[in-house]
């Protein structure tokens, strides 16, 4: 019986074979399938919307309320002081390490003022030490704790060394040394972290009515950007633009704003709040001066200078934006909650630090009621 069904079979078998072989040698169908490039879909999406917040962490409560905030001393580490409380006493100094839950004292530092910032690359700070007779500012490695006396300004003819702060590449530091005695010796002081010396220049431009407020070092030390209460405008606060002329500062413009920050772009342009609370950007290479964004609280550029985070008014939100040119792209809320009163990129532009009050909610109406710091780091995509 199998036999037979055998038989049977094979024969059906060889006719289809034959019958398949003799339709490839027809004339081919075409038909056209179109797929989905999924890949080329996410890009597209992901570029209508860069940013994403991928987590957020709560810095310990002690980052928020008992410590100093510095800064980022690299990609997933957060540099604060503890015990520094006034110009005067010594605190130690604490690095809190991704996933930002316990802090350790940084190895080979000893105690630092209140009075020590940190540089934007995360690799020194500087302290400022005044005593009864003279002020030192001192350089830091963090890396093995080396010191370095950059300077030693004498007191003894009432001059005062104040706001020091660093440029944004970290080659540079600035510091205003102001005299009491003669108000017309107030000078700026530039240190090369290349060449490890330290020049003055004299504020020439300067009345003696005017009140100094900061100065932020372009990253090729020539220029600098003096905030000022100025007499000639009311004791209004005044943005000027001075550039190193010799043994001279020399103003080249000013303008009154309305906000405390202020950015380098590069060393021709720089950012800062109008009294109108927009975002103003100026070039002195051709006089431009151009509105980037409007109704700014407060702001701070990445390092790279590609992303924007700032605050609105009359909002607890924080946002971050692309920057392209004088365009501020894709703007997308981060966080809802708190004022930040300070904030920080961390060294790859992807995660930003905030710290400040934390919103309050409608149970809290009393006096006596006082909302506490809070601290988090936004981590986007």
């Amino acid at each position: 019986m199998g036999n037979k069904y055998k038989y049977v079979v094979m024969p059906l078998v060889v006719s289809l074979v034959i019958l398949l072989l003799s339709g490839c040698g027809s004339e081919p169908k075409t038909e056209t399938i179109v797929i989905a490039d999924s890949n080329e879909a996410s890009s597209t999406d992901q570029s209508s919307r860069p940013f994403q917040v991928q987590k957020i962490y709560r810095l310990p409560d002690r980052f928020a309320n008992t410590g100093q905030l510095l800064g980022w001393s690299s990609g997933d580490a957060v540099i604060a002081s503890f015990g520094a409380m006034t110009i005067l006493k010594r605190g130690t100094l604490e690095r809190l390490t991704y996933p930002y839950e316990q802090s350790k004292t940084i190895p080979g530092i000893g105690k630092v003022t209140s009075n020590t910032i940190l540089s934007p690359d995360g690799k020194y700070i500087c302290e400022v030490s005044p005593s009864s007779s003279e002020t030192t500012l001192k350089l830091i490695s963090l890396q093995d704790g080396k010191e370095k006396e950059i300077d030693r300004i004498s007191t003894s003819n009432q001059s005062y060394v104040q706001y020091v702060s660093w440029s944004a590449n970290s080659s540079y530091i600035g510091y205003l040394v102001e005299n009491q005695a003669d108000h017309g010796a107030d000078s700026l002081y530039i240190y090369d972290m290349g060449s490890q010396t330290s020049a003055k220049y004299q504020l020439k431009d300067i009345l003696k009515e005017d009140s100094l407020l900061s100065a932020d070092i372009a990253n090729n030390g020539r220029s600098v950007l003096l905030q000022l209460f100025g007499a000639k405008q009311g004791q209004k606060k005044v943005l000027a633009l001075g550039k190193v002329s010799g043994k001279n500062i020399e103003f080249q413009y000013e303008r009154q704003i309305g906000g405390d920050s202020v950015a380098w772009m590069n060393n021709d342009q720089f950012v800062f709040l109008g009294t109108d609370s927009s975002l103003y950007e100026y070039d002195r290479r051709n006089g431009e001066l151009s509105v980037i964004l409007e109704k700014v609280f407060d702001f701070k550029f990445s390092p790279d200078r590609k992303n924007i985070a700032y605050t609105v008014y009359d909002q607890n939100v924080t946002y971050v934006a692309k920057v392209q040119g004088r365009n501020i792209l894709y703007k997308e809320p981060v966080y809802r909650g708190i004022v930040p009163t300070s904030m920080y990129w961390n060294l790859n532009n992807k995660s930003v630090l905030l710290q400040g009050q934390k919103q309050l909610d409608s149970s809290q109406t009393a006096p006596t009621d006082s909302p506490s710091k809070e601290s988090l780091i936004i981590e986007l995509k």
